[in-house]
C-alpha cells in the first residue's frame, strides 16, 4: 500500500462522505417504501415518515459534515441549535407515530384511551424529550434543575390549586369511569351528551344545541346521573289522570295498548300501568315504559301523549282538567249528546260516498260511531278480524300489506269518501291489508251487524263493495309478482 492510499484511508472525511453517500440514499429508499405501504392505511402514518425523510435526514447529514469534516465544535452555539432542532423533530415524529399506531383508530394495536390520558402522555413525552435535549445537547445538570423545579412547584401548586384540582379530579373520573363520551348525563341540573373530556372539564351538548362546560371539581363534588348506563335502555315514567267514572282496568288496558302501539316504546320489558292515587277530581295512573335510547325520550313522550288523547276518545274515557268536576254526570251526558249530534250530521253525508238510500241512514245511528285517529296510528292491522266498515270523513290514510315477512307494499291512499274493512266483513277472514293514518283521521265506523242490514236493504252496495275488494286484491297480487 503506497503513501497516497494510506492517507486516503485515514482521512475521516473520506470515510464519512462514503458512508453518507451510501447510507442516506438507502435510508431514503427504505422510508419511501415504508411510507408508501402505510399511506394505503392512513395518511397519519405517512406524514411523520415524510418529515423524517425530507427534514431530519438532511439535517443529520449537515450535522455530521459540520462536526466531522469541517470540525466545527459540538460545543458551539450553531451545533447546539442544530442538534436541538433535530431532537425536537425526532420527538415530534415519535409522538405522531405512537399516536397513529395506538390511538388514532387506524393502527393494528389501537387502544381506546380517554383524551385526558392522551394529553398527559403527550406532555410526559415532551418533558422527557426536553430533559434529553438539556442533558445531551446543552450539558445541563438535571439534578440541580429538578431541585429547582421542586422548589418552584410548591409555589406554582399554591397558585394553581383549582387548575390542579380539576386535573386530578379528571384523572379520578377517568379511572372510575362513571360515564364515557356519547353518554347522556345530568350534572348540577344540566343534561346533555358528553362530547369531550379534557384535562380540566367535560363538554356537554344539550338538545337545544348549546355547549356546556363543567369543571371536574364541580363534577367530583356533585351527583352524576347517567341515562346511558348500565344499559342504553331507559325507563320513562309519567302520570295521567282519568275520570272516576272510568273503570280502572279499562283505563289500564287502553294505556297499555297505547304504549305498545307507540313507535320507540319497547315491548320487552313490557309497559306497566298502575293506579297511583285518588284525588277529588280524577284517578291518577302511573305509566312506566322502556325506550331504547334516552336521546329520543322527548319525541317518544310526545308521540305517546298524543296517542293517549285519540285512544281515550275512541274508548270514551274522560281526562278531567285540574279543577274539580262538580257536575260530572251532567257533563258526560252533555258530551254524549254532542257526539250523537255530530254522528247524525256525518251520517247524512254517507249516501254521497256509498250507494245507499237516504231513508236507510237513520237506521245506522245505533250501530255506528265517530272515531278519531292521530297521524301514524294504525286503524286496522294486517291480520285483524274486526268486521267493521270504516268511511273516511276527514284526513288521509295509507293502505299497505306485507307480501313476505320483511317487505311491505303500498296499495294506495285513502281520502275523504273512501272506505276500508270490507274484506273481513264479507269473507269472515283476516284482513289482507293494514291501514295507517298519514294525517289526523275522522272516521265513521259502522259495526258488522248494521252493515249487513244495510247491504240487504241496498243491493247495489254489495256489488260496489265486492268490486272494490276485487280491485284491491288484484293490485296486491300484481305488486307481489313485481317483487
Amino acid at each position: 500500500m503506497n503513501i497516497f492510499e494510506h492517507e486516503i484511508f485515514h482521512n475521516n472525511w473520506f470515510i464519512i462522505g462514503l458512508l453518507l453517500m451510501i447510507c442516506i440514499p438507502l435510508l431514503i429508499i427504505i422510508i419511501n417504501e415504508t411510507a408508501y405501504v402505510l399511506q394505503k392505511k392512513s395518511q397519519t402514518f405517512a406524514r411523520p415518515l415524510n418529515t423524517l425523510k425530507n427534514v431530519v435526514l438532511p439535517l443529520l447529514a449537515i450535522s455530521v459534515v459540520l462536526s466531522q469534516v469541517l470540525e466545527v465544535s459540538r460545543g458551539s452555539t450553531l451545533m447546539k441549535l442544530l442538534e436541538t432542532f433535530i431532537w425536537v423533530l425526532i420527538i415530534n415524529i415519535a409522538i405522531a407515530l405512537i399516536n397513529s399506531i395506538f390511538f388514532s383508530g387506524n393502527g393494528k394495536y389501537q387502544v381506546k384511551v380517554p383524551q385526558l390520558f392522551l394529553d398527559i402522555f403527550r406532555v410526559t413525552l415532551v418533558l422527557f424529550g426536553v430533559a434529553i435535549v438539556l442533558s445531551l445537547v446543552w450539558g445541563a445538570d438535571l439534578g440541580g434543575l429538578i431541585t429547582a423545579l421542586g422548589l418552584g412547584s410548591f409555589v406554582i401548586g399554591l397558585a394553581l390549586q383549582d387548575t390542579l384540582g380539576n386535573l386530578f379530579s379528571g384523572i379520578a373520573l377517568v379511572y372510575e369511569k362513571p360515564f364515557s363520551e356519547g353518554d347522556y348525563i345530568e350534572v348540577e341540573g344540566q343534561t346533555g351528551r358528553v362530547i369531550e373530556m379534557n384535562w380540566r372539564a367535560i363538554r356537554l351538548e344539550t338538545r337545544e344545541q348549546e355547549l356546556i362546560v363543567i369543571p371536574h371539581l364541580v363534577i367530583g363534588q356533585g351527583t352524576i346521573k347517567n341515562y346511558s348506563r348500565p344499559t342504553r335502555v331507559h325507563i320513562m315514567k309519567t302520570e295521567i289522570g282519568f275520570s272516576h267514572a272510568n273503570p280502572p282496568n279499562k283505563v289500564k288496558r287502553v294505556l297499555t295498548e297505547t304504549c305498545l302501539s307507540t313507535p320507540g316504546i319497547l315491548h320487552d320489558p313490557e309497559p306497566e300501568v298502575k293506579t297511583n292515587q285518588y284525588t277529588e277530581s280524577k284517578i291518577i295512573y302511573e305509566v312506566e315504559y322502556a325506550i331504547g335510547d334516552f336521546r329520543d325520550h322527548e319525541e317518544i313522550m310526545d308521540e305517546f301523549m298524543s296517542r293517549v288523547w285519540y285512544n281515550a276518545r275512541r274508548n270514551k274515557l274522560t281526562m278531567p282538567m285540574g279543577q274539580m268536576m262538580i257536575h260530572q254526570a251532567n257533563q258526560i251526558t252533555d258530551q254524549e249528546e254532542k257526539d250523537l249530534k255530530q254522528l247524525k250530521t256525518s251520517l247524512t253525508k254517507l249516501p254521497q260516498m256509498l250507494p245507499i238510500e237516504k231513508t236507510n241512514v237513520a237506521e245506522l245511528i245505533d250501530g255506528s260511531e265517530i272515531q278519531y285517529f292521530g297521524k301514524g296510528e294504525q286503524v286496522i292491522k294486517q291480520g285483524d278480524h274486526s268486521g267493521s266498515l270504516y268511511v273516511v270523513l276527514e284526513g288521509k290514510a295509507i293502505m299497505e300489506a306485507y307480501i313476505n315477512e320483511a317487505e311491505k307494499v303500498t296499495i294506495g291512499e285513502l281520502e275523504v269518501g273512501d272506505f276500508f274493512g270490507e274484506i273481513t266483513l264479507f269473507t269472515a277472514k283476516f284482513s289482507s291489508f293494514g291501514v295507517t293514518a298519514i294525517e289526523d283521521l275522522k272516521l265513521i265506523t259502522i259495526f258488522p251487524d248494521e252493515v249487513m242490514e244495510m247491504v240487504e236493504l241496498n243491493p247495489r252496495l254489495a256489488e260496489y263493495l265486492d268490486k272494490m275488494m276485487d280491485a284491491r286484491r288484484i293490485k296486491l297480487k300484481e305488486l307481489a309478482q313485481q317483487n
